[in-house]
């Protein structure tokens, strides 16, 4: 395999065969109810941080059905209404973060063990502390505080 100088890839160079990069599609979003919004908080976050809910899509699954199964693992609710928001790439290592608002439609909230640390509906205006304003996450938290 020989790195390709006009792009980004590997190419084999007996065959011809070109190997791009792996990118790991992730499904975020944003579950508002009403006047509140769901953010959880995992233990791997520094302390105090809560974000949206967020996971790995799965083979063939639509991102809107890995929010959906994410959302329901994690959280034990069920979702309506996913909506666009944007994406962002996270290179850490090679993941592309797909992010959505959704609004809540049925269930208690159940963090789910070893994966949700906390999990709780926050008023738009008393929210905890949240991550960097750079990520995908505070941006969509964000917008949310001034959704109707």
């Amino acid at each position: 395999m020989q790195t390709r100088p006009d792009e980004p890839i590997r190419e084999c160079t007996s065959c011809k065969h070109k190997i791009y990069p792996r990118i790991s599609p992730v499904s975020i979003g944003l579950v508002m109810k009403g006047n509140e919004m769901l953010l959880a908080r995992s233990p791997h976050f520094p302390p105090g941080i809560y974000s949206a809910l967020a996971g790995f899509v799965e083979v063939g699954e639509s991102v809107e059905q890995c929010l959906r199964r994410e959302v329901r693992e994690e959280a034990g609710i069920e979702i309506k209404n996913i909506r666009w928001f944007g994406s962002q790439s996270w290179p850490f290592p090679d993941s592309l973060m797909i992010g959505f608002i959704a609004d809540y439609a049925d269930g208690e909230i159940l963090p789910q063990i070893n994966e949700i640390e906390d999990l709780r509906w926050f008023k738009k205006n008393e929210l905890p502390s949240l991550p960097h304003p750079s990520t995908l996450a505070y941006q969509m938290i964000q917008s949310g505080r001034f959704q109707v």
